[in-house]
C-alpha cells in the first residue's frame, strides 16, 4: 500500500513538473511574439527567463542586449536590474555572459589581431582608426604582446556606417596584410582602398548591440567590461594578479 502511495506521489509531482514547464515555455512564445511583432522577425532573441522579480520576464538579444518585458508582454524596459540584498547588478552579469558567448562565437579570421607566439591573455577592443586614444592604445601593442596579451580589433566607426572613419576601417579590415594597414592608417597614413564582405558593419552594428558608446572599448573574453584607455602597465598589472 506504502509503494503504491509513492507511486502516486511521485506520478503527480511528474505531471506538475511537466505542466509547469509547458505553461512557462507558452508565456516565453508569447512575449517571444509580442516582441518580434514590434521589432520584426527578423530580431534574434537568445533567451527570455523570468527574473527574481515577480511577472518580470529578462530578454537576452543578440550580442548581449538585455531587455525587460512584463509576464503580459505590455511593458518593456531597457535599464540595470539591481539586488540590493546581494548587492548585486542581474543586468550586468548577464550582459557580461551574452558578450562572453558572441566573443566565442565570432569568426576570428575576419578581425584584426594581434597576437604573441604564445597567448596567455586575449583582449576585445573596439577601436576607431581616427579616434586619438585608439590610436595612442595602439602604440602599446608590443608592449603588451611581450607579456602574452593578444588584442583583437573590432571595428567601430563612431561617425557611422558610410562615414570616412567606416571606409578608412574597410579598407584596413579587407586588406591582404590587415595588420600593417592598420597600422599605418592609425599613423595618419593613406592605404588603399579595399572592399571585401560586410565584416565592419557587422561588427559596428554588434558594438552598438553590446552597449559600445566610446573607443577604445576594452572587453576580456569572459565578457567583462575594462572601460575604455587603459595604460599598458595597468593591463599587465591586472593579469598578473596586481589590480
Amino acid at each position: 500500500m506504502q509503494q503504491i502511495k509513492i507511486f502516486v506521489f511521485l506520478l503527480l509531482t511528474s505531471m506538475m513538473v511537466v505542466s509547469s514547464v509547458s505553461a512557462e515555455s507558452d508565456t516565453e512564445k508569447m512575449l517571444s511574439g509580442k516582441i518580434k511583432a514590434v521589432l520584426g522577425e527578423n530580431v534574434v532573441i537568445n533567451s527570455i527567463t523570468q527574473t527574481p522579480v515577480r511577472s518580470l520576464y529578462e530578454v537576452v538579444m543578440d550580442n548581449g542586449k538585455v531587455v525587460y518585458i512584463s509576464d503580459d508582454g505590455r511593458y518593456v524596459f531597457e535599464g540595470d536590474l539591481m539586488d540590493l540584498v546581494e548587492r548585486k547588478n542581474l543586468t550586468e552579469d548577464r550582459r557580461m555572459q551574452a558578450r562572453g558567448e558572441a566573443f566565442d562565437n565570432i569568426d576570428v579570421s575576419k578581425l584584426i589581431e594581434f597576437a604573441p607566439e604564445k597567448t596567455e591573455h586575449i583582449l576585445y577592443v573596439y577601436t576607431d582608426i581616427d579616434c586619438a586614444y585608439c590610436r595612442k592604445f595602439h602604440k602599446q601593442i608590443k608592449k603588451l604582446n611581450d607579456n602574452g596579451i593578444a588584442v583583437r580589433y573590432l571595428a567601430f566607426p563612431r561617425a557611422g556606417i558610410g562615414s570616412p572613419s567606416f571606409i578608412a576601417a574597410q579598407s584596413a579590415w579587407c586588406a591582404k596584410d590587415k595588420k600593417t594597414a592598420l597600422t599605418e592608417a592609425k599613423a595618419g597614413k593613406s592605404i588603399p582602398p579595399a572592399v571585401c564582405d560586410d565584416r565592419v558593419t557587422q561588427q559596428y552594428e554588434m558594438g552598438k548591440s553590446m552597449g559600445v558608446r566610446g573607443t577604445p572599448s576594452v572587453y576580456l573574453a569572459n565578457g567583462q567590461e575594462m572601460g575604455g584607455y587603459i595604460p599598458a602597465e595597468e593591463l599587465i598589472r591586472y593579469f598578473k594578479g596586481g589590480l
